[in-house]
């Protein structure tokens, strides 16, 4: 009796403390019904323990208990079983427990089956003598089917999902483990040894490994302050009950100390034991068990935050393969997304170094497909007998092999799965374990819907990015671009063509918007099938398309444009009567470094070109470059007619208008346009170039006609509300200019004469070069002529302290390049600076 007694203690311990565990555990019905079966436990082996002690009420009593616990235990298997499995509790199962419960009810009241023992006491020691009968075989047999159902519900889930096996394992091993050793002890050999209570004791241990490898109990909970707690008393009390004869002992030999003392003495004694042994506990745990689990639910909350936070595809895919390396300890995390045109996971992110075969998958692969309806993690040595491994391709199986590839992780979205993950050299070729299963399955689901955030933002930017009708980049996209590729390109080449459809607002007219449309569709396909992988294409505006073609110099780009306007022209249009108006366009192309020195300025100088080929007749190309300081103007190539001879008279117009309301406005906007146009020649800018600048310095405060005279002619300071008003020309000049398109090309110019290089100025506050270089122009040569001339508010400045002004401001207010020449060109005689009376200055 003595060593079933000690063996019942230390199962009676460890159930309770498994309880106790879970107890502190998150609730469920799985966590239910494992204590239920620690109960029925707790009723087998403390009601047999109780028996052997005779304890009151009678060891009869205790007997039908401990029965109680062991015909229960089948039963309350089925049910943690089907729980386990997600599955229904079926009629076969009921009937089995109705059967259970009858036949127990029965043997309480009869004994037929098996009776109480016989209690035999021999001096002081007792013992049970059993009788078994032919009837016990209806308990094996009854007990036999429960347990044989069980397993037969473990081997249907394990055919369902294969990868289960090793979560089904311990629960098959303990009850077959807890089964044969109830056999054991029919036979004589076995008699007085508690093998039952041991196989009892490592069954619920089997059980509980099973829990935790399903992450249904977190092993930091075995560190939570209830579990420590229990786990010191239970502690304390299993060592202070052994303890406590020699502690007596101790006693008796002392007689010094007071008897009254002893429990007091026993109190203390054991309450620093338990605090000693829940402190080591707590300890232990944490250095053991928790330290792990806490990286990876650590590991997994940082993951979760940093892929929260991000919406870049390559930064969600990196921080994915690194949490499963750090976590997982994997060496090798191969990310694979859908190729929707080919149809294929194509490899899109890999830890690995650079290899020559990328992965390539195909979307109707057996086993992805299979993958897919499992939604789980799967070893491929798991399924290499299945028949969707056997229907893949030889090429994919030797990639696999390759790679060494032992775990598959898909990524799902609201269409199935969206990715799929290939892992491999964990820990040495060791195979993935259930608890990284399911940490696996957390970081995939974290990184799905990562990424599924991350493709609808793509797609929101792109469709923000993109033009509608044709598909192209639209203009704000375009900018974007332009801007990009101009910072990589400054020690290359990158040409613009700006291609404009020639009077397309007639052909809407003849054939109506939808034939419109379409014929822009049909160009769009052209000009990007021509310009390929070249370039970048997009509508530039309602029918202009800009080309962006890096590496191209202006004669590449012509040529290119040349097989654009060609195929443009032959394009079938689909509408009858298609010779009343064929579709023709006008091209502008300029190239940087030559022709731009920044990406503002390669679009305007191209826009100058499309003029150009309008003011010509259309349909044609015209390049617009730089011209070499001391070259003709004409050049072989460029069609540089004289386009703004018919536009002499509505300048002279406007002009004279001004005159009329301020005859200051008017001789300074001559000055204005004689300097600018002298300065653009010194700097060697085309002779288009030069014809701007001089039309833009006549008409540049042509908005001053809406200006008060008194505040025009005010001999004292203006305040600030007149200043603001006096602001105002520079828009009301754009206000005018801009209702005679013939002459909007000098808008660039007017609209920033009064930036500033620093970006201080207004209105639009340009910096630098962004500001266009006419304006750049216009404002040395306005500021010049004003701080020479003489004004009601002021009296006119020597010219060489003027220019020392401007020497001074370079760099703030002037573009430093331009006032050197400038400054040198007045000091040398090739400018000669013009008083307010139309005499010239002399330099002192």
């Amino acid at each position: 009796m003595g060593g079933y007694s000690f063996v019942s203690v230390i199962a009676l311990f460890c159930y309770a403390f498994l309880m106790m565990m879970f107890l502190a555990a998150e609730k469920n019905r799985l966590i239910e019904r494992f204590l239920a079966l620690m109960m029925a436990m707790i009723c087998w082996t403390g009601g047999s323990m109780l028996m052997r002690f005779v304890f009151w009420p009678s060891y009869e009593f205790w007997y039908h208990v401990s029965l109680a616990g062991i015909l229960l235990l089948p039963y309350l298997y089925i049910l943690f079983i089907s729980e386990l499995a997600e599955r229904e509790i079926r009629t076969f199962d009921r009937v089995c427990f109705l059967l259970v419960a009858v036949s127990f009810g029965i043997n309480c009241f009869t004994g037929v089956f098996l009776g109480p023992p016989k209690l035999v006491q021999t001096g002081s020691k007792i013992r049970f003598i059993y009788h078994m009968g032919w009837p016990i075989v209806w308990l094996f047999f009854l007990c036999g089917v429960i347990v044989l159902r069980a397993l037969w519900i473990l081997f249907q889930e394990y055919e369902k999902d294969r990868r289960k096996i090793r979560q089904y394992d311990p629960v098959a091993a303990g009850i077959l483990l807890l089964f044969a050793a109830h056999i054991l002890l029919t036979f004589p050999v076995f008699n007085g040894i508690p093998i039952d209570l041991a196989a009892g004791v490592l069954n619920a241990f089997l059980l509980f490994y099973a829990l935790v490898k399903k992450r249904l109990f977190q092993l930091k909970m075995l560190a939570s302050s209830k579990v420590c707690a229990g786990a010191g008393l239970l502690l304390a009390l299993a060592f202070f009950s052994a303890m406590s004869p020699y502690l007596m002992e101790f006693f008796n030999r002392n007689a010094s100390i007071d008897q009254n003392a002893y429990p007091l003495i026993c109190a203390a004694l054991f309450a620093l034991l338990m605090i000693v042994l829940t402190a080591g506990w707590r300890a232990v745990v944490r250095n053991v068990f928790v330290r792990e689990e806490q990286f990876q639910a650590d590991a997994l909350k940082n993951f979760s935050a940093g892929v929260s936070m991000s919406l870049r595809l390559e930064d969600i895919l990196e921080k994915t393969v690194r949490v499963i390396r750090d976590t997982v300890g994997v060496q090798h995390v191969d990310i694979c997304l859908p190729d929707e045109k080919e149809s294929v996971y194509r490899e899109v992110y890999s830890s690995r170094p650079p290899h020559e075969r990328p992965v390539e998958l195909r979307r109707d692969n057996p086993l992805l497909l299979w993958l897919e309806e499992k939604k789980a993690c799967v070893l491929l040595s798991e399924v290499k007998d299945m028949e969707e491994y056997k229907g893949m391709p030889e090429s994919e199986k030797k990639l696999l092999r390759e790679l060494a590839v032992q775990c598959f992780l898909g990524l799902y979205g609201e269409d199935g799965m969206s990715g799929v993950l290939l892992l491999s050299g964990k820990d040495g070729k060791k195979e993935m374990s259930p608890s990284d299963f399911s940490l696996l399955e957390s970081i995939g689901s974290i990184a799905s819907i990562a990424l599924q955030n991350a493709e609808l933002y793509e797609k929101a930017y792109r469709e923000a990015m993109t033009d509608e009708l044709t598909g192209l980049l639209n203009r704000r996209r375009f900018y974007e671009v332009l801007n990009e590729e101009f910072e990589k390109n400054r020690d290359g080449s990158l040409a613009l063509a700006i291609i404009n459809v020639d009077d397309f607002k007639l052909y809407n007219k003849l054939y109506g918007a939808a034939k419109g449309d379409l014929a822009l569709r049909n160009m769009g396909e052209i000009i990007k099938d021509s310009v390929g992988d070249d370039g970048i294409v997009a509508r530039y505006s309602g029918k202009e398309f800009a080309v962006l073609l890096p590496g191209f110099d202006a004669y590449a780009a012509r040529t290119l444009a040349e097989s654009i306007r060609g195929q443009i022209m032959d394009m079938p249009l689909g509408v009858q009567d298609y010779l009343l108006k064929t579709l023709t366009v006008s091209v502008g192309i300029c190239a940087a470094p030559s022709g731009a020195a920044t990406a503002s300025e390669l679009v305007n100088n191209a826009d100058m070109a499309v003029y150009h080929v309008k003011h010509n007749g259309k349909n044609g190309i015209q390049i617009f470059d730089v011209q070499v300081q001391g070259e003709p103007a004409s050049q072989p190539g460029y069609a540089n007619v004289n386009v703004y001879h018919d536009y002499e008279t509505t300048v002279y117009a406007l002009t004279a208008a001004i005159d009329t309301k301020d005859h200051y406005t008017f001789s300074h906007s001559w000055n204005v346009a004689y300097y600018g146009m002298e300065l653009a020649r010194a700097m060697g800018l085309t002779g288009d170039m030069v014809e701007i600048v001089r039309q833009a310095g006549l008409l540049h405060d042509i908005g001053k006609i809406g200006i008060p005279e008194e505040i025009l002619n005010k001999p004292g300071k203006l305040t600030e509300e007149e200043y603001e008003i006096v602001k105002g020309h520079v828009e009301a000049s754009i206000g005018i200019i801009r209702h005679l398109p013939s002459l909007d090309y000098v808008i660039p110019a007017v609209i920033g004469h009064h930036e500033r290089y620093d970006g201080n100025g207004y209105p639009r506050r340009l910096k630098g070069e962004d500001i266009p270089i006419t304006a750049r122009i216009l404002e040395i040569v306005d500021s010049f002529d004003a701080m020479i001339s003489k004004r009601t508010y002021k009296s006119p400045l020597p010219v060489e302290k003027a220019l020392e002004i401007l020497e001074t401001e370079a760099g703030s207010q002037f573009d430093p390049a331009l006032v050197s020449v400038f400054v040198g060109c007045v000091r040398e005689g090739r400018i000669k600076p013009v008083l307010g009376d139309g005499t010239e200055a002399v330099l002192s």
